[in-house]
């Protein structure tokens, strides 16, 4: 299978605590995406991941790897404006 009809992989950074991060995880019930759930609470090295590959520590933040390349969304709203794109494609 060739990179281009590969899916992209989606994990989203978070804890349960965070009030943007529980409105993400809200909309990410609504849409038909595979999203992994990654509490950095509760599994520190998931907050190691997320400032070593993003560049900092802050929830909500996306994942999204799609033909080898990584790319990391910040902003709850800026998150749930491209998975419902996605959703729609």
């Amino acid at each position: 299978m060739s990179g281009s009809n590969q899916n992209p992989k989606f994990a989203l950074y978070h804890f349960v605590a965070c009030p943007f991060c529980a409105v993400t995880r809200s909309a990410l019930k609504h849409l038909d995406l595979d999203v992994e759930e990654r509490d950095i609470r509760k599994q520190p090295h998931f907050r190691k991941e997320l400032i070593q590959g993003g560049g900092k520590g802050q929830v909500p933040c996306l994942r999204i790897e799609e033909a080898g390349k990584v790319t990391w969304l910040y902003e709850s709203q800026d998150i749930i404006r491209y998975l419902k794109q996605r959703a729609a494609a």
